[in-house]
């Protein structure tokens, strides 16, 4: 057991020093050029890095009051590197300083959301909670991104950006504020992706299988994003409202599919509830776009 539990703290530090070297330098690899095969390859990496770190932070044998205190911890260290710009002026002088900066402070806002994910996990008793919870975070998260967010940007235009992970793109180029990303994602979605695999972990589901999907469901969502917004403006509004809560919860339930003990009536209302709520977020989606 002690052996096992070593193995997963050994497999979170390895994936955490990589998403980091990666999150750090990709960016800063300016001379493969900026371009389709980029974007795709930039978004295709980070996601598989990032979604590495989560499900090995959500594999820790953690007490969630331990992991709540690591997630103040990280939150810390995050409000003090991404401020630090702000209090010392030398290091805004430089876009390669300023993406170090933003790396570091990613990968602290990443493990923040991951502990919460893995102390929220706990309330989840049986696998077949887990089921409808995944739809029912998908529809939230749906009300938040069309509603919630779009108030709070109008509000404080940064405000998201200053919170958000920045999705690196390799070949970039420097602009005096930094380097540009292909996108940012809310903290939220990584406390979910942390709270369905603390959830697999603990219930034996297929984990890796899991990651797989995971990892090409939630780039070609993304890659999709920024491919159809880049048409237009007001496409671009369109789909920014996408909820990422919704391919991780379709990922989750299809590949752990036979891990759930359901009845036929309950088989019929979770089929009618993702009716539902498929029905509310597409003509939510066609009606506020």
């Amino acid at each position: 057991m002690a052996h096992e539990a070593g193995d997963r703290y050994r497999l979170f530090a390895v994936a955490v020093g990589v998403y980091l070297l990666y999150r750090v330098g990709a960016p800063l690899v300016t001379f493969l050029g900026d371009g389709f095969v980029q974007v795709a390859l930039s978004t295709l990496l980070f996601m598989a890095l990032a979604t590495w770190v989560v499900m090995r932070a959500a594999a820790l044998p953690l007490r969630p009051s331990v992991a709540v205190a690591l997630m103040a911890l990280s939150l810390v260290l995050f409000l003090g590197v991404r401020l630090s710009p702000a209090l010392v002026p030398a290091l805004r002088q430089s876009p390669v300083t300023l993406e170090v900066v933003l790396g570091v402070s990613d990968t602290l806002m990443v493990l923040a959301a991951s502990m919460l994910g893995l102390a929220v996990s706990h309330i989840i008793r049986e696998p077949n909670i887990l089921a409808p919870a995944a739809l029912f975070a998908a529809l939230v998260d749906f009300a938040v991104v069309s509603l919630w967010i779009p108030r709070v940007m109008e509000a404080a235009p940064h405000a998201l950006s200053a919170v958000a992970v920045h999705v690196p793109q390799v070949g970039a180029k420097p602009t005096p504020t930094g380097l540009r990303p292909i996108g940012i994602i809310g903290p939220a979605d990584f406390v979910f992706l942390a709270f369905y695999f603390a959830c697999i972990w603990r219930f034996g589901m297929a984990a890796r299988a899991t990651y797989l999907w995971m990892v090409v469901a939630l780039a070609g969502y993304m890659f999709f994003q920024n491919v159809v917004g880049s048409l237009t403006p007001r496409l671009m509004e369109a789909v920014d409202m996408l909820p990422g809560l919704v391919p991780m919860a379709v990922v989750l339930l299809i590949v752990n599919r036979k891990h759930f003990r359901f009845s036929r009536e309950e088989k019929r209302a979770m089929a009618v509830a993702a009716l539902l709520i498929t029905g509310i977020i597409t003509l939510a989606f066609w009606t506020l776009r």
